[in-house]
């Protein structure tokens, strides 16, 4: 009936799959989890216990083949039409996480299922403060707000959706570096005018990275953006950064934000890596970034 789809990236995800495989028991379903691990160098011999679950199965990579392969690889490996993909740095928030996805499908016609994403409320040390800090403003949508906008508060790291669906669409493999795959599968989504329910049945994120590290991470992802954006694979029309910046080329100023960030660049990382970061100074430094890439791409 369903297949739980879990990607792994030097991340201990024991602890995610024996309480999801607790929960599949107790429901006495036809059901599998499969995990595939991207050549990771770290917690290798802790995921290893992942293969002592019935009707579990770890599959050790040994060439990392990025994050759009391993999920459609995932997908190849299924049995069943039901697939749950869940990031491995994720815990259910609720002891009836599996069943409330299972309701949903008996009793909803829709074909495609988002849970959400919530953050743990203790404040974290200095060095994580900017990805805590985001994912609590920025990724912990309530599912109020998450209807209101069906295609833009969607997180791969908690979706289900039948294999069906996915077959139409999958993850674009022409995307190798890292960044933006999920929304580009999102976008297709709403091209092909696939709906999306949205539930209250959140999982927490709990691989809170150090402010420096997501930074870097941004700014890859910002850079990846740019190539996809600019090759007409992802359009981003739910994307902020995408409409500001097409203002600010209208404008005839990228050149301009370009030199105010090399300006204050140091400045705002200043802000960005401290115990209180700001959000607004984020994504100036998002927008000055993606001007910057802009113009080195463009030779200027």
């Amino acid at each position: 009936m369903i297949s739980i789809l879990i990607p792994i990236f030097n991340y201990n995800t024991t602890p995610l799959v024996e309480i999801i495989h607790k929960q599949l028991e107790l429901l006495h379903i036809n059901y599998e989890i499969i995990c595939v691990c991207d050549a990771s160098t770290e917690f290798r011999e802790k995921n290893k216990a992942i293969n002592s679950y019935s009707n579990t199965q770890l599959i050790l990579l040994k060439t990392n083949i990025g994050r759009s392969k391993i999920r459609n690889l995932l997908v190849e490996k299924s049995n069943y039409n039901w697939l749950l993909f869940l990031d491995a740095d994720v815990l259910p928030q609720s002891d009836f996480f599996i069943k409330i996805y299972l309701d949903l499908i008996k009793n909803s016609s829709d074909k495609v299922f988002c849970g959400g994403l919530v953050y743990k409320n203790e404040y974290p040390e200095k060095e994580k403060c900017l990805r805590w800090i985001y994912g609590k403003k920025r990724e912990q949508i309530s599912v109020e707000r998450r209807k209101q906008n069906p295609y833009q508060f969607v997180t791969g790291a908690n979706i289900l959706i039948h294999k069906s669906i996915f077959n139409t669409i999958k993850f674009n493999e022409a995307i190798v570096n890292y960044g933006y795959e999920d929304v580009l599968f999102i976008e297709d989504l709403k091209l092909k005018e696939i709906a999306i329910l949205h539930a209250q049945n959140p999982v927490f994120h709990l691989g809170i990275e150090r402010s420096l590290v997501f930074l870097n991470k941004t700014k890859e992802a910002l850079e990846n953006l740019h190539n996809l954006n600019s090759k007409g694979v992802l359009i981003g029309s739910n994307l902020k950064i995408i409409k500001f910046f097409k203002l600010l080329s209208n404008l005839k100023l990228i050149w301009f934000v370009s030199m105010l960030f090399k300006i204050f660049k140091r400045v705002l990382e200043c802000n960005l890596l401290s115990k209180m970061p700001s959000l607004f100074l984020f994504d100036i430094y998002k927008i000055g970034y993606y001007c910057s890439v802009d113009l080195v791409k463009r030779g200027k």
